[in-house]
């Protein structure tokens, strides 16, 4: 099998050809001669054939060296174009962005974010998929993900998460169900109410905390559900008493539509994490997605009393 020729022996011939020396085409590309001579000789070496014929003033190329012209000349436009084309990509505001997150996030805090992006930035096309379950970024080849997990989830050498926040999840119900069922003083009491639960946490119970006294409430649900928004509908209309996190229930709370069970008492506390792929340098697409959808994803996290426990303790994603 022949020897393909070097990009690099190619590229030297080709100013050579162009500036008819090997002073000249040095200049042209920013080294000295006994390079371009070195890279030229070498060229010959790997096609097998004399390409220039040398003297002390100039060269001029042979049949076989004009042969070859026209193809270097075409590879050094190639390589030209895709630098252009990756220097565009590197600076235009335009093009595709997949983001992942969870329903709950999707509906309540990134969605509005992407509209207003959406509308401002035309020539950006965002994609939005909605996927409860934790996703790595690099393997499952998305551009950003935003994620509500354990700080350990997303801290990876490949990975860059930024820290966009913290959520609360606490229990809430209607008025309408708090004033048909018994009153609720103490957590012994949801013994006696309908729960709207994840079967994790009626299996190993709510842990609840007040304070430095923290404990594991055991409840009896009916009915189990993973989905913030179904969750919240059900409690809106009065079928019991969920766990919500406080981005999702914040409207619901001002209007009065929901209210705190056990405002003294608080269920979980998590960061959340915009997540994206190790690069640098960062695209301007990138950064004016990260500067863009950061600060509003923030401002829709409400402003949380709890601090998180020392050990970081956080939810499964949500």
């Amino acid at each position: 099998m022949k020897t393909m020729p070097s990009p690099d022996n190619l590229l030297a011939f080709d100013a050579l050809a162009r500036a008819g020396s090997f002073t000249a085409a040095a200049d042209l590309l920013d080294c000295h001669k006994s390079l371009v001579s070195a890279r030229v000789k070498a060229l010959e070496r790997e096609l097998g054939a004399v390409l220039v014929l040398r003297s002390t003033r100039k060269v001029a190329l042979t049949e076989a060296g004009e042969r070859l012209r026209p193809h270097a000349a075409r590879l050094r436009e190639t390589m030209a174009q895709a630098r252009m084309a990756v220097d565009q990509t590197q600076s235009d505001l335009a093009g595709p962005l997949t983001i992942s997150t969870t329903s709950s996030l999707a509906q309540y805090v990134l969605g509005p974010a992407l509209s207003e992006m959406a509308a401002l930035y035309p020539e950006l096309q965002l994609s939005l998929q909605v996927n409860n379950r934790l996703q790595d970024p690099v393997a499952d080849v998305l551009d950003f993900c935003l994620r509500s997990a354990r700080s350990h989830t997303v801290h990876d050498e490949s990975l860059v998460a930024r820290l966009a926040g913290y959520a609360s999840e606490n229990l809430y119900a209607s008025p309408a169900y708090l004033a048909r069922h018994p009153a609720i003083r103490q957590p012994s009491d949801l013994a006696a109410h309908r729960l709207l639960v994840m079967e994790s946490e009626q299996r190993d119970g709510l842990l609840l905390k007040k304070g430095e006294q923290l404990l594991r409430q055991p409840v009896g649900a009916q009915l189990y559900l993973n989905d913030y928004p179904l969750r919240a509908d059900l409690a809106l209309t009065g079928h019991g008493i969920t766990l919500l996190a406080d981005y999702a229930v914040a409207r619901h709370l001002q209007s009065g539509e929901l209210v705190r069970v056990l405002p003294d008492w608080h269920c979980d506390y998590w960061p959340i994490y915009l997540v994206h792929p190790f690069r640098t340098p960062l695209s301007r697409k990138y950064q004016t997605f990260i500067d863009f959808v950061l600060p509003r994803v923030a401002a829709a996290l409400p402003d949380n009393r709890v601090q998180p426990d020392s050990d970081g303790r956080a939810s499964n994603t949500r």
